[in-house]
């Protein structure tokens, strides 16, 4: 590992927005429930993006500029940071936003408005960067797999490790399982589960992708991963309790796209102005023991293709969407 990685797609806090960079132009959103549902939103300029505090809410990273957007917000000035480096918006109680933390290759900084910033020195380049809602902490794990779990107010830090003494070259966070899917260097092809509230870190799972992943998400049901190979290959998608995994169907997954889940596990795949929606399978439709079914039994609906309409403008600065924006007339 180098570095931190491109963030290219991600989901809000809940699960009910999502947003995405575009190969030249602005980072668009696209509303996955309520009034807003399959309307896309152009926010602005940025070559990343990470989910902010709150619904709606994301992180927009254009070279050293950060800034945030939201529905109620629009587009608002937060800070800089090293490009390249992982954000995150951890919840500010009373400030309707966050504060912003930074992770970069050789750093972590917390950055609280006017007060003086918070910083720690990292062992090794970071792979992942996110709250933990139940321990109300920022987790921050690093390619040598050492886990911080620091408090956003004060600053103090816990730090830990993954067993194993490996070295590791993906990671994300599951919050209902309560802990880290990390993928091995010495093993790309395979995901193990750290439980990391408890010290130290328990080993759960070990699940087979199927693919040398370029990156990996977890479902915010805790049941699914998926797994997303160099080169735009095929999605492959990794039920968490039996191990089957096999690769999505849809034009936009089978070419390897963006994906991420929405709060009702939908797979959402999005491609400038295009987004494929595919109902995930429940539980019950993976119990086969023997392997034999064949995957279009897993679903009971087919993907669905949608073209942005009219992309809406980003609100102007500082002020509240009006009423037009938010209905889409």
């Amino acid at each position: 590992m180098t570095g931190p990685r491109r963030a290219e797609v991600a989901a809000d806090d809940d699960g009910t927005w999502c947003a995405w960079t575009s190969e030249s132009g602005p980072v668009r959103a696209l509303g996955l429930w309520g009034p807003r549902s399959g309307r896309i939103t152009e926010l602005g300029p940025g070559t990343s993006v990470y989910a902010g505090a709150g619904t709606g809410r994301f992180l927009l990273q254009d070279g050293a500029t950060v800034r945030s957007w939201s529905p109620a917000q629009g587009l608002r000035d937060e800070g800089t940071a090293e490009p390249g480096a992982l954000l995150l918006d951890a919840p500010a109680p009373g400030t309707g936003g966050g504060r912003l933390v930074v992770a970069s290759t050789e750093e972590l900084v917390l950055l609280a408005g006017a007060a003086d910033p918070v910083s720690r020195r990292l062992s090794a380049p970071p792979l992942l960067l996110a709250w933990q809602h139940r321990r109300r902490a920022v987790l921050c794990v690093l390619s040598d797999g050492t886990v911080l779990r620091t408090d956003p107010v004060t600053g103090t830090t816990e730090t830990a490790n993954l067993p194993g003494a490996e070295t590791y070259r993906l990671a994300c966070y599951e919050e209902v399982l309560g802990g880290v899917w990390a993928v091995p260097a010495a093993s790309p092809g395979t995901a193990r589960f750290h439980r990391t509230e408890t010290d130290p870190s328990d080993p759960v799972y070990r699940r087979e992708l199927g693919v040398e992943a370029d990156a990996i998400r977890a479902s915010h049901s805790g049941e699914w991963l998926i797994a997303r190979t160099p080169g735009r290959g095929p999605t492959r998608l990794v039920n968490v309790n039996s191990g089957r995994g096999f690769d999505v169907p849809g034009e936009l997954a089978a070419r390897g796209v963006p994906c991420v889940f929405s709060f009702d596990n939908r797979l959402i795949s999005v491609e400038g102005d295009t987004f494929e929606s595919l109902p995930v399978p429940a539980r019950a439709d993976i119990r086969s023991r023997d392997g034999s079914l064949e995957i279009d039994t897993f679903w009971s609906a087919p993907p669905q293709m949608h073209r942005a309409a009219r992309p809406q403008r980003p609100a102007p600065r500082n002020k509240e969407v009006g009423a037009d924006a938010r209905t889409g007339s």
